[in-house]
């Protein structure tokens, strides 16, 4: 038997109009959101997702800087946000230790304190982080370098990784050999790696951490003084407006491929969208796919799936050469178990991405049932016993939940022998939901967790397909009282990288907010009218007073 999630909620806080501090339903708040959203729209179609800063770049930039002795400026500034960064140890010890460490403050229990966070990496990159960060803790003083260290146990076998994963490796390699005090051990190859990755127009393919990694390695050979000086010079371009370095300096394609989606949900203008849609084929890849962001070449599914999907809603003739080519794309990235990796085929596959690519080729389901088919047994088998999946490059359970239950629900007629066992999924998915929904009506990142925007928004694209109309409207009133008075919406950073660690990218949290609202008002009209209203509607039909 179903249960609400809001079974140890005082009676009194159950629709009463007086605890809705906005009176005004989704719909209204969705309007809101739609207009700020096309704000974000530039005239070449393009929304600029915008990285925030991040403590890890920007202590490794100023390390950097202060080993190269140039840009006395710039390390002022990295060390102003530095000094301006409040940072909870018990949610992030990672860029408390770093923070303290750059800032000449770190205590004896630092290094121990990244040990045990690194500890609890649970990817299947988690030995490769380690490694990682194992070689920046010594960069940074925080530990000894480990003549011990082994990189055969990192090396990955026979898989091939995305270009950013072999230049950071690359870079690792000749920081530890270096760090050692055994040149011998550098290999030709991979300082030849570094040298061809160099840019000279922007940050190779927009990864900063890469860039900074490799300028850090290149350092130490004086042949290659040019190449470190003009890398640097761009590192410092890349400084945001609070002092800081981000993650990445740019986000461009998937910002404007999800923006788009939520945008065609929302009722947004053919002429707004026909812009965002031709500037997404003006970057598509050769290959057909995407890749996250302008100037970058490394291709994946993720972007790929977002933008097909925007493209079918939004101009279906007008592009489709390009539907056909992404479509191709997804198709040539399936492995023989089913499952889509996020970058290289034959590389292991992930959840998300396997569900994104189903629910972006599902439309042609004539075409691709059995590929579909064999996506959605690999979702359902890689299910955890709580109803989760794993995560991929979101630190918030529910999306992961949101995409697999989406695409299970692509299940094509032709595979039928696999419903019971989807609607069985379904329902764990559903009840780890349920379970994990706040008394306030949001949702964290994990079960437990202080309830986001993001997060909530995830949750709610996932409810809005299932008959769940206590725990959705509590939801959506959840989501509706966060809005800011300019249609914003403020959340924890949500995405990752270096798995798990997170950052940032505002404009995220208003195009996930509107396609939950999309979704729910797709589903449940009635959610439109006043929040109050609504639940006092529900009560009545039940022979009660909301009172």
């Amino acid at each position: 038997m179903r249960t609400s999630p809001y079974m140890n909620v005082p009676a009194f806080e159950i629709g009463r109009p007086a605890h809705f501090p906005s009176k005004h339903g989704a719909a209204v708040a969705r309007e809101q959101l739609r207009e700020y959203l096309e704000a974000q729209v530039g005239e070449d179609g393009c929304v600029r997702g915008q990285c925030e800063s991040r403590v890890l770049e920007s202590v490794l930039s100023l390390h950097l800087l202060e080993q190269v002795g140039l840009y006395p400026e710039a390390r002022g500034q990295l060390e102003s946000y530095l000094r301006a960064q409040y940072i909870d140890e018990r949610e992030d010890p990672l860029h408390a230790v770093l923070r303290r460490q750059a800032l000449g403050e770190s205590t004896r229990r630092d290094a121990q304190a990244v040990r045990a966070y690194l500890a609890h990496f649970d990817h299947f990159t988690a030995q490769r982080k380690r490694v990682m960060f194992s070689v920046l803790m010594a960069v940074l003083g925080l530990t000894p370098f480990d003549p011990e260290l082994t990189w055969a146990e990192v090396a990955g076998g026979e898989e091939k990784y995305q270009s950013w994963v072999n230049v950071v490796m690359a870079s690792l390699r000749i920081i530890h050999a270096m760090g050692c005090g055994h040149p011998e051990w550098v290999s030709p190859g991979d300082v030849e790696l570094l040298t061809i990755s160099q840019s000279t127009n922007g940050a190779w393919e927009k990864h900063l951490l890469a860039n900074i990694l490799a300028l850090l390695a290149l350092r130490h050979f004086p042949l290659h003084c040019l190449s470190l000086q003009n890398g640097i010079g761009l590192l410092v371009s890349a400084q945001n407006a609070d002092g800081g370095i981000p993650f990445i300096a740019g986000l461009e394609i998937f910002c404007t491929a999800t923006a788009g989606l939520a945008l065609a949900g929302a009722g947004a203008s053919p002429a707004l969208l026909h812009r965002m849609a031709d500037y997404l084929v003006g970057e598509q890849k050769r290959n057909g796919g995407w890749a996250y962001a302008e100037d970058v070449h490394q291709t994946d599914v993720d972007d790929t799936a977002y933008c097909l999907e925007f493209l079918r809603a939004a101009a279906p003739v007008r592009h489709a050469h390009a539907i056909e080519r992404a479509e191709q794309y997804l198709v040539d990235m399936q492995g023989s178990d089913g499952g889509f990796p996020t970058f290289v085929a034959g590389s292991k596959p992930e959840i998300a991405m396997t569900a994104g690519a189903i629910n972006a080729l599902a439309p042609n389901c004539e075409q691709h049932a059995a590929l579909i088919a064999r996506g959605i047994r690999y979702i359902i088998t890689h299910q955890k016993a709580d109803g989760t999946f794993e995560r991929s490059w979101s630190l918030s359970e529910t999306n992961a939940i949101f995409r697999a239950l989406l695409a299970m629900r692509r299940l094509p007629e032709s595979a039928s022998g696999l419903r019971l066992t989807v609607e069985l999924a379904e329902e764990y998915s559903l009840d780890y939901l349920r379970r994990s929904q706040n008394v306030d009506g949001g949702w964290g990142q994990r079960a437990g967790d202080a309830s986001d925007p993001i997060s909530t928004s995830y949750a709610l694209i996932a409810l809005s397909h299932f008959d769940e109309p206590t725990t959705i409207e509590c939801g959506v009133r959840y989501l509706v009282r966060q809005q800011q008075a300019d249609g914003r919406f403020l959340s924890i950073p949500d995405q990752a990288g270096p798995r798990p660690i997170a950052w940032n990218v505002p404009v995220l949290s208003e195009i996930f907010a509107l396609l939950a609202f999309d979704h729910v008002l797709a589903a449940r009209p009635a959610v439109a009218m006043p929040i109050w209203k609504a639940m006092a509607s529900q009560f009545s039909s039940m022979g009660m007073e909301a009172r």
